[in-house]
């Protein structure tokens, strides 16, 4: 069940963020995968393999991007359209604020500590895409010049 509601969650928050973003309507449901795919990749690697945080945000950043670069291909529309409302469940948001609420209750330790996680998640992220990007040039570069 946990699994189900994190997937529509998920889900819906990327699809929100498709229509806030004014994506094209034909791109709302699969920018709404495409998160949904990557946060759960993200939360499988975390909690069903008891991975790290960092590693379950890198590789869920990295199918984000994988994804989004396979779907502006395959619907020549531009990756962005797919990788901002995708990266929105992947954001640590709900850490920044648990640390800014334990800054305004003059809790010293605690905020530096958070927001050293955060610093650490966002940069996961940010090598993930990037590492997606690589990658995905790498394969279609290899694709052209086999032909």
């Amino acid at each position: 069940m946990d699994i189900l509601l994190n997937f529509i969650f998920s889900f819906i928050a990327s699809y929100c963020f498709a229509v806030l973003f004014d994506s094209p309507r034909r791109l709302f449901v699969l920018s709404g995968c495409v998160g949904a795919a990557a946060w759960m990749t993200s939360e499988t690697m975390i909690h069903h393999f008891k991975m790290p945080d960092i590693y379950g945000y890198f590789l869920g950043s990295l199918m984000l991007g994988l994804m989004c670069h396979t779907m502006a291909r395959f619907y020549l529309e531009p990756a962005m359209l797919f990788m901002i409302p995708g990266i929105i469940p992947l954001v640590p948001g709900g850490l920044a604020y648990d640390a800014t609420m334990k800054m305004m209750l003059n809790q010293t330790d605690k905020p530096v500590e958070i927001l050293m996680e955060i610093t650490m998640l966002a940069g996961a992220i940010a090598i993930g895409l990037l590492f997606s990007d690589y990658v995905f040039r790498l394969i279609t570069e290899k694709k052209i010049s086999n032909y």
